[in-house]
């Protein structure tokens, strides 16, 4: 029922608008969401910062729609570098390539990346190039391969998705690289002949791959809010014998953030993806099927009388 909202949100354009003025969703999107703009998505971080917790600062949305949309999606990942830069923030910037126009024109998406990693160059900051749908993963490798070797691994990584049934291999072929790597189950909607559909089939390929990356991996990322997965990566570290500044736990902002301070207490680096501005309504009801039935009141802030 919410995975076929949110598809609804991101293809009805009237019934997006509606969704975005019902006062729950608003009162939720204080919990998931960075804010409306970069300067609230900052301060979230300086937050999270405040906490030991780090930041992924990511202007949300995909597939824009002209070219304007996706300039200004680019210069949106220039201003966030930047303001990292400036204000010393533990934060990265992630990029989705159809949200810098890549269905619009390749070659524009591929110029505004690289002027959003000559940015990261010159204000030492490091870009996150999302996955998005099966049709782009090919392309998406192929462009990060090429971003890799001229700005190496300090400054541009990727996202791997374990639930693909045809591309394990790229996981192999990245670590090679000595590419960075966040690790992620995946979560499009996508055809059986595509990707994993059943629950165990999904668990065993992700656990699997958490061990391929912890044992040979640069600076990996494990992005989940799976406690067994957690427990499991917890447990493939301690039986490699590797420190726990060896890699970094990833979440999504307001999910499960007990788990996430519970971690962070434990020594374990934990960052925390934020989205701000864009089209947050998409984000916000993929967060809410992360979030058990029972506990999606709780999820709602409250609000005191007086």
């Amino acid at each position: 029922m919410i995975r076929k909202a949110a598809l609804l949100i991101a293809r009805n354009s009237w019934f997006r608008k509606a969704i975005l003025g019902l006062p729950v969703l608003r009162d939720l999107a204080g919990r998931f969401v960075g804010g409306k703009d970069l300067a609230s998505g900052l301060a979230t971080v300086r937050g999270l910062n405040a906490r030991g917790l780090k930041g992924s600062l990511n202007f949300h949305g995909m597939h824009a729609e002209s070219i304007a949309e996706a300039q200004t999606a680019i210069d949106q990942a220039i201003d966030a570098l930047q303001a990292i830069g400036a204000d010393r923030l533990d934060a990265h910037v992630s990029v989705k390539l159809t949200k810098i126009g890549f269905d619009l024109d390749p070659a524009l998406a591929e110029a505004g990346l690289r002027r959003i990693l000559d940015c990261a160059a010159r204000t030492g900051g490091f870009v996150r190039l999302d996955m998005e749908e099966a049709v782009y993963v090919e392309d998406t490798l192929r462009m990060f391969e090429a971003m890799l070797s001229q700005y190496g691994p300090e400054r541009v990584g990727i996202v791997i998705q374990s639930y693909l049934r045809h591309r394990r291999q790229d996981l192999d072929r990245l670590m090679a690289l000595g590419a960075s790597i966040r690790l992620v189950k995946g979560g499009y909607r996508e055809a059986r002949d595509v990707v994993l559909h059943r629950r165990v089939e999904i668990d065993t390929a992700f656990h699997e791959d958490i061990e391929r990356l912890l044992r040979q991996g640069h600076a990996p990322a494990i992005a989940t809010h799976d406690a067994e997965a957690v427990a499991w990566t917890k447990t493939v570290q301690k039986r490699l014998g590797l420190g726990q500044d060896a890699f970094e736990f990833q979440m999504l902002l307001g999910v499960k953030p007990d788990l996430q301070a519970r971690l962070r207490e434990e020594g374990y680096a934990v960052r925390c993806y934020v989205p701000y501005g864009g089209d947050w309504a998409t984000h916000l009801v993929g967060c809410l099927r992360r979030l058990p039935m029972d506990l999606l009141g709780a999820a709602r802030p409250h609000r005191t009388k007086g």
